[in-house]
């Protein structure tokens, strides 16, 4: 697979992920909702890829981020080329969660302010 069709794919996994990213997020257990969506792009590529999966949820929410950050560096310079950095990708993806839970979070505030 050529680099310009491998990095089109995982921009396409990223997008998928964040329009699934409700069922996702319901559904991560332990996880912080940044590993979650991570998680899901790791595993997503792997099915795309045929990566080997080498880590669980683990226990720790803070390394299990940086662990599938991490998975998915792996599978990009395996698949796309060692020179690409998906990590802008990456960080948009968590930075749209992030921005969009506090959102959430002040339309749940804001209702109990005017109530107070």
């Amino acid at each position: 697979m050529n680099a310009a069709v491998a990095s089109d794919k995982f921009r396409r996994v990223c997008d998928q992920v964040w329009r699934d990213r409700e069922a996702l997020l319901t559904r991560r257990g332990c996880l912080t909702g940044e590993a979650a969506l991570m998680r899901a792009v790791y595993w997503r590529l792997c099915n795309a890829w045929g990566g080997v999966s080498a880590c669980g949820d683990g226990s720790h929410a803070g390394q299990t981020l940086f662990i599938y950050q991490r998975l998915v560096n792996i599978l990009l310079t395996q698949n796309v080329g060692p020179h690409y950095d998906g990590s802008a990708l990456l960080n948009e993806l968590v930075r749209r969660y992030r921005e969009e839970a506090v959102h959430y979070a002040e339309s749940v505030r804001a209702p109990e302010a005017r109530e107070g």
